[in-house]
């Protein structure tokens, strides 16, 4: 999430680095996904494997049943979090994004997003057995902004991921469109689907134009801060997927 100051300063003073060659794309290190990965391993016990990727078959009833089925684990495992702790995490933001209550942390620089998984589970696409997963996703393809998984929470609606990511700097400007295209194409190997998606077989990215203030560039590198990532097929399969690409 972006603090803007100064903005049109910033952009007038870095514009002629926006016209650099295209930046090369890392994922993530299998070393740092197995670490992601073993965070939440006490969350993997039980869950079905049977999974689908569509999030019409993830039903409201299912979607309460793994609700419940995480927030009991955290609580076995010292890992839930309570809403009169979350205060702790940071001054919060007035208004919250679209799926997540933010705080801002300035001792460690870094933010809190206390995310409700299902928020946007019709774009993603996303079944309630994938919310665990879907920021593992985010971390192997976007390394530079990574999350670390803090813990489960619950609110009147359900249950509540939390996430921390550092803060990347309002300093850095908004890349041009152009830009942030071929990262994705040429970096990424995504193709366009239409006018704001690009994927491949397991996943799609979206809500990452010039427009959204969703990515930054530094000059050096593209920071995909809260794209969208909408999935083909069930997180487990991207995973695999994945894993099989990184060194």
């Amino acid at each position: 999430m972006v603090w803007r100051y100064g903005r049109k300063v910033i952009d007038a003073l870095f514009k002629r680095r926006t016209k650099r060659i295209p930046i090369c794309a890392e994922f993530a290190s299998r070393r740092e996904t197995d670490c992601d990965r073993s965070h939440i391993g006490v969350f993997e016990i039980g869950l079905s494997s049977e999974q689908h990727g569509d999030h019409q078959q993830s039903t409201r009833l299912d979607a309460q049943e793994i609700s419940s089925q995480l927030i009991y684990t955290a609580k076995r495992h010292g890992l839930y979090i309570p809403t009169n702790k979350w205060d702790y995490f940071g001054e919060r933001k007035k208004e919250p994004s679209g799926e997540s209550i933010i705080y801002f942390n300035s001792n460690d620089n870094e933010v809190i997003k206390v995310r409700n998984p299902m928020a946007k589970a019709v774009i993603k696409q996303l079944n309630a057995r994938d919310i665990i997963y879907e920021h593992l996703i985010h971390n192997i393809i976007f390394p530079d902004t990574r999350y670390k998984f803090l813990g489960i929470g619950e609110d009147l609606d359900g249950v509540r991921i939390i996430l921390s990511q550092q803060y990347i700097s309002d300093q850095f400007i908004l890349p041009d469109n152009r830009l942030i295209e071929e990262y994705l194409i040429d970096g990424l190997g995504m193709k366009p689907e239409n006018r704001y998606f690009y994927g491949n077989d397991y996943i799609s990215i979206t809500d990452v134009s010039q427009t959204s203030d969703n990515v930054l560039y530094d000059g050096d590198k593209l920071y995909f801060i809260d794209p969208i990532i909408k999935f083909k097929r069930p997180a487990i399969e991207v995973l695999d997927y994945y894993y099989t690409l990184l060194k």
